[in-house]
């Protein structure tokens, strides 16, 4: 984590306000400790007894670099508590912040039943004015929504609003997004409620206001768009496989263009977590729900999942059929830095050669899966044991240091298929094994793709 200057960034005096936040997962419990180390008064509610236990303790359930010390402060100050009951959260709390999970039903549209539990159960505990600010991403038209449920079960002259507040959180970097970031978002369709949520932030932070619809779409429309640039970035390389060329060179070429910019152009086994796919599809489905064709955001999640299944046709290919072949698979977590596998395209990976009746064996510095326990192994070198194949499938540093020659000696066979490009392309070929990789060509003498533009040429020239 960059060293950030708490002091600096506490809000002036008078501006400090009593929260609670709604919620102890991934965003919650982040924004929980965040929010009281700029010195606010923090009640966080959460439902798992057994967690709010391990939270008092300043145990923290997730892997999130920093946050654990975050925690520890915030309960060593006493602006930072825990509790299981809305009674002793709510009362007092100016703004309730909601940060429950909003997970995709199967058919792409967002499941809100724990945000509107969360928003009636919170109104119906305050004792006063209160302010609910929607950090869970939603659709438009969430807020009002929201609000109709939430005035059925508020107290008689409790009058609760409902602003949208979204949150950018990276994982792996969510403490470093939340005090430095690009933007906080603050919807509402008065400007009461608003100026409560504002000023929970300090005033020097960029500040985008806005509607509450606008808000509510800002964050789906915003991983929409990264899920695009890394499908576009990953049909690219499909093509350079095609016509010999090399995709890491033709990338950066693009993402030299400052109107592009080279931030999620990269090429692999496609995008994982819990936010772009969910909210693309969200996206989608809203879309579609107003009679909407969304296309290009369609075939980003086409692709995608093209992404996925190329990496079994591309060991395939390699190999002949994998059923009895044994695969090593290094990385479970959809990016290095964390250990969520939620939508993992490592996990992906492991089904696809699992149903075609590979022999696998995983390994991950931080994740796991328990659906694959009897699979996952304590080391990388004692996962590519006597493997025909190693996989690198998550870009964790340690990965880029592992021993090729002791690599080679673990392995049978002699092929590394690298997916996001950490192993040294020169040691790894010195100690007798094979690299290959994704969005790389052969660039031979006379490659096939050579015949439609000569055919272009001739064309050309005799028209």
């Amino acid at each position: 984590m960059n060293h950030i200057s708490l002091r600096a960034a506490a809000p002036p005096p008078g501006r400090v306000s009593t929260v609670c936040v709604v919620g102890a997962g991934y965003v919650g419990l982040t924004a929980a400790a965040c929010l009281a180390a700029l010195g606010h008064r923090v009640h966080c509610l959460e439902r798992d007894a057994e967690q709010v236990a391990r939270l008092r303790r300043g145990q923290v359930p997730i892997y999130e670099p920093g946050l654990d010390q975050l925690l520890a402060d915030g309960l060593r100050s006493d602006r930072l508590r825990f509790t299981t009951e809305a009674r002793e959260a709510v009362p007092g709390a100016t703004v309730a912040m909601l940060c429950v999970g909003t997970p995709p039903r199967p058919d792409g549209r967002p499941d809100l039943r724990q945000l509107a539990a969360a928003a009636t159960e919170v109104a119906a505990a305050a004792t006063g004015d209160l302010v609910l600010a929607v950090k869970s991403t939603v659709p438009p038209g969430t807020g009002e929504a929201l609000e109709l449920l939430a005035a059925l079960s508020a107290a008689p002259g409790c009058r609760v609003d409902v602003v949208s507040n979204p949150e950018f959180l990276r994982e792996s970097q969510a403490i470093d997004d939340f005090f430095e970031p690009d933007r906080v978002v603050i919807g509402a369709d008065e400007p009461e409620p608003a100026e409560a949520v504002a000023d929970l932030y300090p005033p020097s932070w960029p500040m985008l206001r806005c509607d509450r619809r606008s808000a509510e779409l800002v964050k789906c429309a915003s991983n929409a768009f990264l899920a695009m640039k890394i499908s576009f970035a990953n049909e690219i390389a499909g093509l350079c496989e095609r016509v010999g060329a090399d995709a890491v060179p033709v990338l950066a070429g693009v993402g030299m263009d400052h109107r592009i910019g080279s931030s999620f152009l990269g090429h692999g086994p496609g995008f994982g977590g819990s936010c772009l796919g969910k909210d693309l599809s969200g996206l989608i489905a809203t879309a579609e729900s107003v009679g909407f064709d969304p296309a290009l955001s369609r075939a980003a999640r086409d692709v995608n999942a093209w992404a996925r299944r190329r990496v079994v046709d591309r060991l395939a290919a390699l190999l002949g059929p994998l059923a009895g072949r044994r695969v090593a698979v290094l990385g479970l977590a959809f990016k290095p830095g964390t250990d969520d596998v939620r939508d993992s395209p490592a996990l992906a990976v492991v089904q696809g050669l699992l149903d075609q009746g590979a022999d696998v064996s995983t390994y991950d510095p931080v994740a796991s899966a328990p659906a694959l326990a009897h699979l996952q192994r304590d080391d990388p070198y004692l996962a590519a044991r006597g493997a025909e194949v190693v996989v690198v499938a998550t870009a964790w540093p340690e990965f880029a240091t592992l021993d090729p020659v002791t690599l080679a000696g673990s392995m049978d066979g002699h092929l590394v298929l690298d997916l996001v490009g950490s192993l040294p392309p020169a040691a790894t070929a010195a100690a007798g094994l094979e690299l290959s990789t994704l969005g790389r060509g052969t660039p031979d003498t006379f490659h096939p793709v050579v015949v439609a533009p000569l055919e272009w040429c001739l064309d050309a020239a005799l028209s």
